[in-house]
């Protein structure tokens, strides 16, 4: 863009700035900034430090809207001071740019869309005929409706419930310790309640009918053959 930025034409202007670093490692430049106006005669871009003028520097466009990197290098045509801590803003002009970067940078501009929409080829569509086959031929096919097709293969649009999950079952060793721990937590409230006299009496209570109850369950176990029903044995 040779005198462009004299005559006020410049760059077009990005909808959000883009990373740019630049790198000349003979004067020990490296510098990373952002580049608010770019095409692909020239940027604008605005770094931390200070370039001086007609220095050539390799550069990297990060283009992350459009997931692409371009590379080149550029000469620093004139610079000028933002203010204090804001660094500075450099103009400056492509010496060297790959067809491909530039169809890169229309693209991020969006200029390349519309040149590569106009070159497409028409796209030809493809519409199945009632009947491919003659009606007397050895391999004939009767007629598809296509429509009654499609409307079978579409997604129904009402509500389908999922499919109820798997059961999941405890392996034997989680219920062995499940148990265990059950049983522990039941010593412990026996042992905190028989601390006390009215539940300790509660407890004894309790385990007198416990213990009546096994007793008598054991004699009847063991003298099963004993047992006379009223009407039924000799003596009655």
């Amino acid at each position: 863009m040779p005198d462009a930025i004299g005559t006020g034409e410049l760059p077009a202007a990005l909808p959000l700035p883009i990373d740019i670093t630049v790198r000349n490692a003979e004067l020990g430049v490296n510098l990373t900034g952002k580049a608010a106006r770019l095409d692909s005669h020239g940027l604008i871009a605005t770094f931390p430090s200070e370039v001086r003028e007609n220095t050539i520097l390799f550069t990297t466009l990060d283009m992350r809207s459009i997931k692409a990197t371009a590379r080149g290098l550029i000469k620093v045509r004139t610079q000028q001071s933002l203010g204090e801590g804001a660094g500075y803003e450099v103009v400056a002009d492509f010496l060297e740019l790959s067809d491909d970067a530039k169809q890169k940078i229309d693209r991020l501009l969006g200029r390349h869309t519309e040149d590569t929409a106009s070159a497409a080829p028409p796209v030809q569509t493809f519409a199945p005929q009632p009947s491919f086959r003659a009606a007397n031929s050895a391999s004939y096919l009767p007629p598809v409706d296509y429509q009654a097709v499609k409307e079978q293969t579409e997604r129904r649009q009402y509500f389908e419930p999922a499919p109820l999950r798997g059961t999941s079952r405890a392996s034997n060793s989680t219920k062995f310790w499940n148990s265990l721990g059950v049983s522990f937590y039941l010593v412990v409230i026996l042992i905190v309640v028989a601390i006390f006299p009215q539940g300790r009496a509660a407890e004894l209570f309790l385990w007198n009918h416990i213990a009546w109850g096994v007793s008598r369950m054991w004699y009847w176990a063991n003298h099963i053959g004993d047992v006379k029903l009223w009407g039924n044995s000799p003596d009655n």
